[in-house]
């Protein structure tokens, strides 16, 4: 399937604006006092608080970041959290039983009727990490972000920030609407000095099984108060197969122009999916010229398709948003990086609700929208990824 790559990047800023529910947020003409307590006041719509599904510069992202030089550690059940000030040197973990996603955004907060936006110039943080069951089953519900602790790291490999609740912001919207939303509200504020952060930092969130222990230790996507700096990953619908039509004639041929290959590392449990999937894959550019530069998305998605060639679920869950991760890709022709699918099959909206998809056997899609650039400083657009198919059943 050919897409008109040109095109799809003039629509790109509008495309972007309409799927994340961008938050009305007029000027902030005053800086008010704020406290620390527990709980946040936040208006947002539609859940979402952070606009910028769609940020620029993907070589300042990759060139932005503080050179790790952190020692390759074991992974340990239970890990202490390093502190203020102190040493990061956990490294990662991946939890069988759960696994975290989110983002920490940079932004502005108007006190008067409590909206957040997002901006790389902004002296708040919107602390957005959560844990969810390693394979989804379902729609997304309240987000538990109680049990993730998050860490920014500076370029001298020390902890300068530390998500706390008890430290979180506190206020109320001065209009008088008494709007409240998720905590994870933030000075962006060194915890060491308490002067206001700056330059680029690596994240990492720490997710604490109560029952067992045991923790997911996760590098997410950078933190930058550089200008420019944002979010790459997002959402695009008008460039993925759409719930309740006819798959694209050239996607069942498998003769899709995509610019990446993806291979799921294993086929085991495919015949017996619990509503969703979350599956490794590799991810292999197929440019016959030249290199992709990006940053790999935290998950990927994949699209059913009914015996009759009917797309039957949703390529973008509309309980999920879209992250990036902590990496970064630099591919040629051949070249491949690693990266995950995760996804849950919803239905096809019906006036407005949706469910998982009922039991029985599909042809599965990897189906993914990746944006990516020519070259380091160079402006990303929207790369197509694709693979399959693969015989599923859904239990």
């Amino acid at each position: 399937m050919s897409m008109d790559f040109g095109r799809a990047l003039r629509d790109l800023t509008t495309e972007a604006e309409r799927v994340a529910h961008p938050v009305d947020v007029r000027r902030i003409q005053t800086r008010m006092h704020r406290r620390r307590a527990r709980r946040v006041t936040l208006q947002c719509i539609g859940g979402v608080a952070v606009i910028g599904a769609v940020g620029t510069g993907v070589g300042l992202l990759a060139d932005g970041l503080p050179e790790d030089h952190r020692p390759a550690l074991p992974s340990t059940p239970a890990p202490r959290v390093p502190t203020c000030g102190e040493e990061f040197v956990l490294s990662a973990a991946d939890h069988v039983d759960f696994t975290v996603h989110g983002s920490v955004a940079v932004g502005v907060v108007d006190e008067r009727n409590g909206s957040f936006q997002g901006t790389s110039t902004g002296d708040a943080l919107y602390v957005d990490v959560f844990v969810e069951p390693d394979g989804p089953s379902g729609p997304l519900g309240a987000p538990d972000r109680s049990a993730v602790t998050t860490v920014l790291v500076d370029s001298g490999g020390t902890v300068a920030f530390r998500s706390d609740q008890a430290q979180q912001l506190e206020f109320e919207a001065t209009d008088g609407s008494g709007a409240t939303a998720v905590d994870g509200l933030y000075d962006a504020a060194d915890c060491r000095t308490d002067a206001p952060l700056d330059g680029t930092y690596r994240t990492y969130a720490v997710g604490t099984d109560p029952r067992t222990g045991r923790s997911d230790v996760v590098q997410l996507a950078p933190v930058s108060f550089e200008l420019g700096a944002g979010q790459q990953a997002g959402q695009w619908p008008s460039l993925v197969p759409t719930c309740g039509r006819a798959a694209p004639d050239d996607l069942i041929a498998g003769r899709v122009t995509a610019d990446f290959d993806v291979a799921l590392e294993s086929s085991a449990g495919l015949d017996d999916l619990r509503g969703g999937l979350s599956a490794r894959a590799t991810v292999t550019a197929t440019t016959p010229e030249g290199r992709l530069v990006g940053t790999v998305p935290q998950t990927l998605h994949a699209v059913l398709v009914d015996h009759d060639g009917t797309v039957v679920s949703q390529v973008y869950d509309p309980t999920r948003q879209d992250y990036d991760s902590g990496a970064t890709f630099d591919v040629g022709a051949g070249e491949s990086f690693p990266a995950e699918v995760y996804q849950w099959f919803a239905s096809c909206p019906d006036s407005g609700s949706y469910e998982t998809v009922p039991s029985g056997s599909y042809t599965m899609y990897v189906y993914s929208v990746i944006l990516a650039s020519d070259g380091p400083g160079a402006s990303p657009s929207p790369k197509i990824a694709v693979g399959g198919p693969y015989a599923v059943t859904l239990q």
